[in-house]
């Protein structure tokens, strides 16, 4: 049997003589929905006795919630694999994931992905839960991402998304005109594709801050901080300014000889944890195969 999910609480003097349903949705910052789905599948005790969560709380009571196991869908097949952890507790995972495998499967499922080694990892663990990415990566972007471990806990991150700080690392074509700046351009869907995005006037607000680390030949080394979070857009914005990624043949790039998809990377992870509120900040340098395009 896969092991539920449990939070708990020690009720503070501030929330006495609070229902636990009240309780949860302030202080726990539960969705309606997230409440409905424990009213009905899940198990609230109230120091340690099954009880309803219409029930009033006193200061020092200890609450837990069993949350139920969760629906994986059909669709989702469990496929052992490598995954690189530099960061694992009870709510989160970040990986540093690889260039070239897809993070959630391709419409066919031909080909591995991030989502079912997770599945397989759980299953490991006897963790009845399903997959929850918090920051998705392209197939031929590597670095690190954040997975949340279970539905609560992805909820608390996906409200604070704007509390996880991303910094890339790319190899762009040529030399910049400026060693740092800042790019203000709109990202929307480019006309008649469902998959390439492109500079319009009609789009969303996109915000790129980059700096030069390093010229080499044809490529320069840039770092860039994520202000706004657009499909592809590191890679739309660099095309825009003639300065496409190295390898990103979809935007205007050459191919590069024994190298597949863009040289892309999130290098560097700052942001506050959903459960116990500390900052964790995480690195990993790109791949030494980059060093091979620069010589």
């Amino acid at each position: 049997m896969n092991a539920s999910v449990e939070k708990s609480w020690r009720i503070p003097a501030v929330c006495d003589g609070q229902s636990i349903r009240h309780f949860l949705l302030q202080r726990g910052q539960f969705s309606r929905q997230l409440l409905k789905k424990i009213r009905k599948e899940g198990v609230a005790l109230l120091n340690g006795k099954p009880t309803e969560l219409w029930r009033n709380m006193e200061e020092g009571d200890e609450l837990v919630i069993l949350f139920p196991e969760e629906d994986r869908g059909a669709s989702m097949r469990v496929e052992p694999g490598p995954l690189e952890i530099v960061f694992e507790d009870e709510d989160l995972i970040v990986l540093n994931k690889p260039s070239g495998i897809a993070v959630i499967p391709s419409i066919d499922k031909s080909e591995p992905s991030i989502a079912n080694r997770l599945l397989a990892y759980y299953d490991e663990k006897g963790l009845g839960v399903t997959v929850h990415i918090v920051t998705r990566l392209d197939k031929y972007t590597s670095g690190l991402m954040v997975i949340a471990k279970h539905a609560y806990s992805h909820m608390l991150l996906t409200k604070k998304e704007k509390l996880i700080s991303r910094y890339y690392e790319a190899l762009v074509e040529g030399q910049l005109d400026k060693t740092s700046g800042e790019i203000d351009r709109p990202i929307g869907r480019l006309e008649g594709s469902i998959i390439r995005r492109t500079v319009t006037g009609e789009g969303k607000p996109s915000i790129t801050r980059y700096t030069v680390t390093e010229e080499m030949g044809s490529f320069s080394r840039v770092r860039f901080e994520l202000l706004t979070g657009r499909t592809h857009q590191i890679r739309v914005h660099m095309s825009s300014i003639g300065h496409p990624l190295a390898g990103d043949t979809l935007y205007g790039a050459s191919e590069v000889e024994g190298f597949k998809g863009q040289a892309l990377h999130c290098r560097h992870l700052t942001f506050r944890h959903p459960w116990t509120k500390e900052w964790i900040e995480l690195e990993s340098p790109p791949p030494v195969k980059w060093r091979e395009i620069l010589n």
